[in-house]
């Protein structure tokens, strides 16, 4: 136990050192940036770009001003937006996914109606597991990360 205490005190104190300034006075140089997300970067174009299109409609029902919405259309347009960045983040790609660029309500790609049938399932899940007794928690649910983990496909095994 006093080897495994010394060890961590050694542990944070070289931690601590690393932090500081090197003998010649000089900062450490910061570390190298993360390699940028190409999808997120792809993703945050499309918002952006959106975003600026629909600027002062955000408060506006999104079945007002986007057409062919089969689910979200009574939420907020700001929202709508939000929730697609979220639903790109959480299965690792961009809008152009589901959606075929400055074509919205297209149905050409099948993704987005998998999408809604995935929001439906979803749905009928978090109904049901209110009704398991054991779990006993208002909070119980899942989500579409609770499979997708990051992948437009969700594994049947971790890998």
């Amino acid at each position: 136990m006093k080897a495994l205490l010394t060890f961590l005190s050694i542990a944070i104190a070289l931690c601590w050192l690393a932090n500081c300034k090197t003998a010649d006075k000089t900062v450490l140089p910061p570390a190298p940036a993360a390699t940028p997300d190409p999808i997120a970067a792809d993703r945050t174009r499309y918002l952006d770009r959106l975003r600026k299109e629909l600027a002062g409609k955000e408060k506006m029902q999104a079945d007002s001003v986007f057409q062919n919405l089969k689910k979200l259309n009574k939420v907020p347009v700001g929202r709508l937006l939000n929730i697609m960045d979220r639903w790109g983040e959480t299965l690792g790609v961009s809008c152009e996914h589901c959606h075929v660029p400055n074509e919205w309500a297209s149905e050409v790609k099948q993704p987005k109606e998998i999408t809604r049938q995935m929001m439906s399932l979803v749905e009928r899940v978090n109904q049901d597991i209110q009704s398991i007794e054991a779990i006993k928690s208002e909070r119980a649910g899942v989500s579409c990360h609770t499979c997708h983990h990051g992948e437009a496909k969700p594994a049947r095994r971790p890998k």
